[in-house]
């Protein structure tokens, strides 16, 4: 399925539809904003070279961009997967589209953005998403507010960091299952499913007898069992997996919204989680129901917006279901706005975590962050203006293969 739709494409704007608002909105007017001017982009291009593995195919080599964004003295952090399996990435190239917010003052860039995600651009979810993370991070420190404050999310108790592994290889499942263990992140684990029952129940019940029958084990298929003639074959297979030890599962197959309802129904104390129909956010503000599942992904790099995406948590809650924050094997400086996000959103878990391998270069290089481990292993908060981060610049260069400034 594609991840990447233009709003335009679907014949109606955002902004027009009842209740949803903007970063504008959220901001509201603010001459300090109008006072300050973007005169900076800094581009670092973080290579990850592990392989992850998916019912789809296999990423051989990511390509994230973290971007510091720079108004004076005032700046902002972000981060997105720019591409995958293409080491050649050129940041001058790709990072055209943000050319056109260089020279425009704080308010403006937000208003251009805005305009964007509700008119429809070749802009992806994803870059506007990870535009407006760093407009916000910028605005919260200008006005000296904590994002998820702008955000209008109210929750502040820690949420669970949910460890995932995402490998092929029983010995690599192995070995990552124990090691969720030693970073006291085991309690709650996902593991990729990929549509072979056989395989996928093997994966299952090893991963349960290494971290223990108390932890709560979640699997992700990206609608891997295909070739069913009726979501209803999944009913036995899923059945069969909540005996043996799971808790709840994302995207088993494709569904309608209605087809979601009614499987979840059938699958009794399985709790089903719609992932892929609730991006973007805008658009599963108004086809997402009651009953698809228990728990609803909202996820990271594909909601195109973090106001919108605020509002979907509420209109989920709303019916009677939990949310979970989801990931985008994020790294970087995304992972602690999107930890900010699920405490202030009251999520039951984040995916969006710093990963002991992925992350490994990275994680020398923060001084400060408003997120933490706390002694249970959970994410805590501590306010700072907007997302808090700090980073070692001089460090982060010395492990980026590729920094530009535009």
């Amino acid at each position: 399925m594609k991840r990447r739709t233009f709003v335009k494409s679907m014949g109606f704007s955002p902004f027009m539809m009842t209740g949803l608002s903007s970063l504008a909105h959220c901001i509201g007017k603010s001459s300090k904003l109008n006072d300050q001017v973007i005169d900076k982009f800094e581009l670092y291009r973080y290579d990850i070279n592990i392989p992850r593995y998916f019912s789809f195919g296999t990423w051989l080599n990511r390509q994230h961009v973290f971007m510091k964004i720079s108004s004076g003295p005032y700046y902002g952090w972000t981060e997105v997967g720019a591409t995958k399996n293409n080491p050649e990435l050129d940041l001058k190239e790709w990072s055209q589209f943000l050319i056109p917010f260089k020279n425009l003052t704080i308010n403006e860039a937000i208003s251009r953005l805005n305009s964007l995600q509700a008119t429809g651009s070749d802009l992806s979810w994803s870059n506007m998403e990870f535009l407006e993370i760093g407009l916000l991070d910028l605005s919260g420190r200008i006005l000296n507010k904590p994002a998820i404050d702008i955000l209008k999310l109210k929750e502040r108790m820690p949420v669970p960091g949910l460890f995932c592994i995402l490998d092929k290889d029983m010995e690599t499942i192995r070995s990552k299952a124990k090691t969720s263990i030693d970073l006291n992140l085991s309690s709650f684990m996902k593991v990729k499913m990929f549509g072979d029952k056989e395989f996928d129940l093997k994966v299952l019940k090893t991963v349960k007898r290494i971290i223990g029958k108390e932890a709560t084990i979640i699997s992700d298929v990206n609608f891997g069992y295909k070739n069913l003639d009726s979501p209803n074959d999944m009913v036995p297979i899923l059945k069969e997996f909540h005996e043996n030890g799971l808790y709840a599962i994302e995207d088993p197959t494709e569904m309608t919204t209605q087809q979601w309802k009614e499987m979840q129904h059938k699958v009794g104390d399985l709790i089903l989680i719609p992932d892929v129909p609730m991006r973007p956010a805008w658009e599963a503000i108004k086809k997402s129901i009651e009953g698809m599942g228990r728990i609803y992904n909202i996820h990271p790099d594909c909601m195109g917006s973090l106001p919108y995406a605020a509002q979907l948590a509420n209109k989920i809650k709303s019916i009677g279901a939990r949310i979970m924050v989801g990931d985008a094997s994020l790294t970087g400086p995304a992972c602690t706005a999107w930890q900010q996000f699920a405490i202030g959103a009251g999520a039951v878990w984040v995916e969006a975590i710093e990963k002991f391998d992925d992350s490994e270069n990275y994680l020398k290089c923060i001084t400060d962050s408003a997120t933490y481990r706390d002694d249970v292993g959970h994410f805590a908060y501590k306010p700072k203006p907007g997302f808090g981060l700090e980073l070692d610049t001089d460090m982060l260069k010395s492990i980026c293969p590729k920094y530009l400034e535009l």
